[in-house]
């Protein structure tokens, strides 16, 4: 009964976000595709907070990461206790999570689904396809133009152990991210790492990415992403993105249209191919 009852509050909470006492942070998507015949998707990824005191900066904060397909629900749920939002406990956001996320995720979020092995954290994925939630702790802090992330879990049901550290570097038109996540069995053998590490920087008017994926404990193969972003007109930017895999065995790439409904909303029009399947998608986009 927990769970469902926190997916309804998070699902409820763009609603009340404006009441003074709450603040709502992340993103709402609905949309469809034609993968598999055709097949609609909403994804939330985002987080509620509630101050619990005038007096202290003691917050509790309540989230998910969701993907609500036809016939399942695949997620993981946030609760946990912040403190001055540095220390958290409870059901924590991995911090290898924090940084570098896929390039499908605002175009083709039903690609993101299916290939969540490549750039999220090995606990975020055995709480999607297993159920396997970890409790833990979180620790953030900002030092002048770095941010750094670190996080720990333990999941019971999933019988693994995991610790993440992930660094952000703001440069004048350019950032520097990296994340390494570290995975053991409950009795300590060490199962392997998954790394990241990319960049972000202007060239001219384009927006560019570039990120280097090393998912070894998801199983997965190492993978170069890449993003471009290209503003058209005020309202419209063209995106051309990808997944190129180690020796093309799990290749993904699309180009999309963005147009900003309003500067918090988008509707997003992209074509996808690959090793897997050619596809068309259609996502409407609400960042909170």
């Amino acid at each position: 009964m927990l769970r469902p009852a926190l997916l309804s509050f998070v699902l409820l909470s763009p609603a009340v976000a404006s009441a003074q006492s709450f603040s709502f942070d992340g993103t709402v998507a609905l949309g469809t595709t034609d993968i598999a015949g055709g097949s609609g998707i909403g994804v939330i990824d985002a987080t509620a907070a509630i101050p619990l005191t005038q007096r202290f900066p003691l917050t509790f904060e309540i989230g998910t990461y969701l993907f609500g397909l036809d016939g399942k629900r695949p997620h993981e749920t946030y609760a946990a206790f912040a403190w001055d939002d540095t220390w958290r406990a409870g059901v924590v956001r991995p911090a290898f999570d924090q940084v570098l996320p896929s390039v499908f995720a605002r175009t083709a979020p039903y690609l993101a689904y299916e290939r969540a092995e490549y750039t999220r954290a090995h606990a975020t994925v055995e709480a999607m396809r297993r159920t396997a939630v970890p409790w833990g702790v979180s620790w953030q802090q900002a030092f002048g133009q770095t941010d750094v992330a670190v996080s720990i879990h333990d999941a019971k049901k999933g019988n693994f152990r995991s610790a993440s550290v992930a660094l952000t570097y703001q440069g004048a038109g350019w950032t520097l991210a990296a994340a390494v996540e570290t995975v053991t069995s409950d009795d300590f053998t060490h199962e392997g790492f998954n790394a990241k590490l990319g960049a972000r920087f202007d060239v001219g008017q384009m927006d560019v990415g570039v990120t280097y994926l090393s998912p070894d404990v998801n199983e997965t193969p190492d993978a170069l992403a890449l993003d471009v972003v290209v503003p058209v007109s005020t309202r419209f930017d063209l995106l051309a993105f990808g997944e190129l895999t180690d020796k093309a065995t799990d290749d993904a790439y699309g180009l999309a249209l963005d147009y900003k409904i309003q500067p918090d909303s988008s509707a997003l029009f992209a074509v996808t191919d690959g090793e897997r399947d050619s596809a068309v998608h259609l996502t409407l986009e609400r960042r909170f």
